[in-house]
This record gives C-alpha cells, sequence and structure tokens, in this order.
C-alpha cells in the first residue's frame, strides 16, 4: 500500500465524513454503448493526458469540458473568469458536461471543480462510470510548476500556489470521493493508469502475478 492511500485512511479528525451513494460500487457491467468514462481530479491530475490514450485505446472520442468551454465562449477561461467570474465559468462548464453526457461512447476528461455542482455529480452518475485521479499535493504543485500552460490559468484563491492547492483538495476531495466508481493513483504511468482503467472496466484481465500492481491498487 503506498504512503499515500494509507493516510487517505488514517483519518484523526473527529468530524471528518465521507459520503458515498447507497450501491455505488455495484454497478451493472460497463459498456462503452452505454456509458461514458469520466475522469476527475485536480488540475495537474493527469485528466487531459490519460483521457487522450485511454481513447486511442478503446478507438473512441476523447472530450475535454475545459475545451467546450472554451469553444462555446469565444474566449480563454482566463478571460471568462476576468470578465464574468467563476460562476458563470460554472455555469458554462454544467452546460458544457451536459452536452458531453448527451450521447455514450467517449471519455470525458473534466474540469477539477466540476464535482462542486451535484447536479453535475448526478449526471456523470447516470450517464458513465467515473475515475478519480487522487494525487497529493506536492506531486500535483511539481507538475503544474513544470507546466508552461499552468500560468494561462487564473488562480482559485487569493494564496500562493502551494497554500491554494492545499486549500482547494481540503474542499474537492469529499467531492472527488463521493462522485467516483474507481479510485486511481495519479503517480502513476499513463500506461499503467489505462491499464488500471480497463482492468476496473472489466475490460481487460488482471495479471494477478504482478504483486506489486496488487499493493498499489489496494
Amino acid at each position: 500500500m503506498t504512503t499515500f492511500i494509507k493516510k487517505k485512511t488514517e483519518i484523526e479528525e473527529s468530524d471528518a465524513t465521507m459520503t458515498f451513494r447507497p450501491g455505488q460500487f455495484k454497478r451493472a457491467p460497463f459498456s462503452l454503448a452505454e456509458k461514458n468514462i469520466y475522469l476527475l481530479g485536480m488540475r495537474g491530475s493527469g485528466k487531459t493526458t490519460v483521457g487522450a490514450v485511454l481513447a486511442a485505446a478503446l478507438g473512441c472520442a476523447c472530450i475535454d469540458t475545459d475545451v467546450l468551454v472554451v469553444e462555446a465562449a469565444g474566449k480563454t477561461i482566463e478571460a471568462i473568469v476576468a470578465d464574468a467570474g467563476w460562476d458563470e465559468f460554472r455555469r458554462l462548464e454544467s452546460e458544457a458536461l451536459a452536452r458531453a453526457a448527451e450521447l455514450p461512447g467517449k471519455v470525458v476528461a473534466t474540469g477539477g471543480g466540476i464535482v462542486m455542482s451535484q447536479a453535475n455529480r448526478d449526471l456523470m452518475y447516470r450517464t458513465g462510470v467515473s475515475f478519480y485521479l487522487a494525487a497529493d499535493a506536492a506531486l500535483l504543485i511539481g507538475r503544474l510548476l513544470r507546466d508552461g500552460n499552468a500560468a494561462q490559468r487564473p488562480a482559485l484563491t487569493p494564496l500562493d500556489l502551494h497554500d491554494e492547492v492545499a486549500a482547494v483538495m481540503a474542499e474537492r476531495e469529499p467531492l472527488y470521493m463521493a462522485g467516483m466508481d474507481h479510485m486511481l493513483q495519479a503517480h502513476r504511468s499513463v500506461d499503467e493508469l489505462v491499464d488500471d482503467i480497463l482492468v476496473a472496466l472489466g475490460l481487460k484481465e488482471w495479471d494477478f502475478t504482478e504483486k506489486e500492481r496488487v499493493l498499489d491498487r489496494y
């Protein structure tokens, strides 16, 4: 078991809670003809990269809700937020998700805050299977610092990057957990993550001889 996952099970706060839907982990067998695959997680968790490789492996389309928002608005996310605020972006994001969810058969890389809406979480649950790319703060910060495009995204808070990642994680992680069907460990390679998704969906056999993979997954 990785240190990260171990920490997730060692919650000392007496008021810490986690809510799961009844039957959340007893879903019907996955069919790409009937469902979408939704990728959830923080900025830097790898949703867009993993989504593209997964879609190629499945021979289906990959849609990014941030891209849909930019196309619909005709301007960047930074410009949307600067002109109309985060509430307007969230409205456009929900509309983008609704368009993506209309038809099955695709991989959908979602924006980091899409889970903040209960309606969004319910829509993804009804129309697909959701994977949460869980990452610790150090991994996310390191990736964001190396990403030349990260500076173009508007800040979510007035805090510096390290404090912002910690604050946003604290707010969103319970929502990712409540909205997911499966958790992935974002520190793994893209190929390993795609393999984990295919195994979780029942589209690939799990090689039980890979002992480290067994420990990593649980």
